[in-house]
């Protein structure tokens, strides 16, 4: 059994997120899974998805309440098997050979940034225990490190933690396609941004960023109308 483990919290992404998602892994998924919801507010998230209360880390910034996800203690509450996926995509084709593999982490290495993206990160539970302990034992004192200035995410960690490890990994030719929404423009230099309207031959998932949410409330694409639906 699969957990598909998500979190939601705030008033940014309301529960209908949390219930197209599980409806796209219904339709693209064919393996044994569960969608699981950290969150804390459960209110008109679909009765049949485990709701999980977001009582830990309530208040630091950006993602970082996500790093109780590698916790070996928390996770394996689930399931010895974890896919933590973001709220903000669209699964647009099967999953499952994506996600059917037996590695202990594998991460989508972001080709024009040479970074392990934290919006899809699949892994044994307890495989990344040893990046939960670091945050843990300073919750404040480890993210600076890790990026002296800014407000460093969960993702920067995780890339830390990674650093130099032969970590599998999937890259766009595995069907990961960004480049949707305004945030993106400048990436139009590298063959993306959203002048493009048509998704790649071999798309499995679209994966956009809190800012471009846009994208799926407008549902301006016609991938999003077609597969972001209940």
């Amino acid at each position: 059994m699969l957990t598909c483990l998500c979190w939601k919290w705030g008033p940014l992404f309301s529960a209908d997120y949390v219930n197209r998602l599980q409806s796209m892994l219904a339709r693209h998924l064919h393996i044994p899974h569960e969608l699981v919801c950290v969150t804390d507010d459960q209110n008109g998230i679909n009765p049949s998805i485990h709701c999980e209360p977001l009582t830990q880390f309530t208040d630091t910034p950006r993602c970082r309440r996500r790093m109780l996800q590698y916790s070996e203690a928390f996770v394996s509450r689930f399931g010895s098997r974890i896919l933590s996926i973001d709220l903000d995509v669209v699964i647009v084709d099967d999953l499952t050979p994506t996600v059917d593999r037996a590695e202990p982490v594998v991460c989508w290495c972001v080709g024009y940034a040479c970074v392990y993206s934290g919006s899809f990160v699949l892994y044994d539970a307890g495989a990344l225990d040893g990046l939960w302990r670091l945050f843990a034992a300073d919750p404040e004192g480890f993210p600076r490190k890790v990026q002296p200035r800014g407000v460093p995410s969960d993702q920067a960690m995780l890339n830390h933690y990674l650093r130099g490890m032969n970590v599998a990994h999937w890259t766009e030719a595995d069907g990961f396609v960004t480049w949707f929404g305004d945030g993106y423009a400048k990436l139009e230099k590298h063959g993306m941004g959203p002048s493009r309207t048509d998704l790649p031959p071999g798309a499995r998932i679209v994966v956009l960023g809190s800012a471009d949410k846009a994208v799926l409330d407008d549902g301006q694409y016609a991938f999003v109308r077609e597969h972001w639906r209940s």
